[in-house]
């Protein structure tokens, strides 16, 4: 995947008059006025410090009746509300807190979640007070710029549907509730160029899906199940699966892809060409089955070939950021060829080439069929994000 995510600042100076005693915010008398009159804003200045930067008597400015105030902000980014504005800039919330501290209001329009960490004024879109600016979507198709690969289209690359699970054989898509277990035939898989298999699929946190043939990665919308050439492959995986954001990329999903020996490959690409970085195996001999899935919250799982076991797969809880197998879950007795697998919150999905599903506690290692179909199943995938 590509790695995600500056804007101009507007700077003016003004002057601020700040009116203290020692037990509270009193009374300014006369910041600007020429009359006698107090002309801070009101007949009598507050204790919260609502005042008026530029004593004009204007009796709006600075409080919370006012996105911009005159001067009624932080300077000194403590938080409190009323001490002045520290870089005359003027643009206050509605609880007083200035631009500088990362709580106040980067763009000025009053929203006190969208402060401002580093005083620059460019906002900050998650609220947590870095400063950091919103990531930009072009096309307005719900997907920002780094992760679209057509951030100027708006009809591509299509998105997943929200709540439901992705399952394949080589040639068709399909989806699957994970809780009626109704599944659903979206169409043939379709290629612009290089028609081939589809071996796996991985859909990222934003609903894009992308599918790998034995020779060339795509992305397909979800919708139709047309695919769209993105490049060649090096070599072939079993496996793939999006590992989100906070385990190997800070901000966003990472392209996982895993060979049938075992080796978990970051992939990117590049000029129409897979790069592969291997970040690490399974270990102790085991090699793929077929599949992994992996969702924030929840884990990494796989479906492998474990030495010594012959009568059906070993499913794993994998380290995400290397793929060293953390824990064995379960062994599907009976179901050796697991080549799909996908799960939700407390739900392991395996998806056999003969035709069943299979649904697997995580935490008790309980396994049942619950879907038998004609079916020959090669992959599956889900969310790295679960919809909320």
């Amino acid at each position: 995947m590509l790695d995600p995510k500056n804007y101009p600042l507007a700077s003016r100076n003004l002057i601020v008059t700040l009116c203290a005693s020692a037990a509270l915010m009193l009374a300014c008398t006369d910041d600007g006025g020429a009359d006698g009159m107090s002309t801070d804003g009101s007949d009598t200045a507050t204790s919260t410090g609502d005042g008026d930067g530029d004593g004009d008597g204007d009796t709006m400015e600075g409080n919370s009746a006012e996105a911009e105030g005159d001067g009624d902000g932080d300077g000194d980014g403590d938080g409190d509300p009323g001490d002045g504005d520290g870089d005359g800039d003027g643009d206050g919330d509605d609880t007083g807190d200035g631009d500088g501290d990362g709580d106040g209001d980067g763009d000025g329009d009053g929203d006190t979640g969208d402060g401002d960490g580093d005083g620059d004024g460019d906002g900050d879109g998650d609220g947590d007070g870095d400063g950091d600016p919103p990531i930009l979507d072009s096309d307005m198709d719900g997907v920002p710029d780094p992760d679209d690969p057509f951030p100027d289209d708006p009809n591509l690359p299509g998105s997943a549907q929200p709540n439901l699970v992705y399952a394949h054989t080589s040639s068709r898509l399909f989806t699957m509730d994970p809780f009626s277990y109704q599944i659903v035939e979206i169409g043939q898989f379709s290629f612009n160029q290089s028609q081939g298999s589809v071996t796996d699929i991985a859909i990222d946190r934003w609903g894009v899906l992308y599918a790998v043939t034995f020779n060339d990665i795509f992305v397909c919308n979800p919708a139709n199940a047309a695919c769209l050439y993105l490049g060649d492959l090096p070599s072939s995986f079993n496996g793939l699966t999006m590992v989100p954001p906070g385990t190997i990329d800070p901000d966003d999903d990472t392209l996982i892809g895993i060979a049938n020996t075992g080796n978990w490959y970051e992939v990117t690409i590049v000029n129409q060409q897979a790069q592969l970085n291997l970040i690490g195996q399974y270990g102790g001999g085991m090699t793929s089955s077929g599949d992994v899935f992996s969702i924030q919250g929840t884990g990494t799982f796989g479906a492998v070939d474990k030495p010594g076991v012959n009568n059906g797969d070993v499913i794993v809880e994998s380290d995400p950021t290397n793929g060293m197998v953390l824990g064995e879950i379960a062994t599907t007795v009976g179901y050796s060829s697991l080549y799909g697998l996908a799960g939700w919150e407390d739900k392991i999905f395996g998806f056999n080439a003969g035709g069943q599903v299979l649904e697997i506690d995580p935490n008790g290692g309980q396994v049942q069929v619950v879907a038998n179909t004609n079916h020959a199943w090669w992959g599956a995938g889900v969310f790295s994000v679960l919809p909320q």
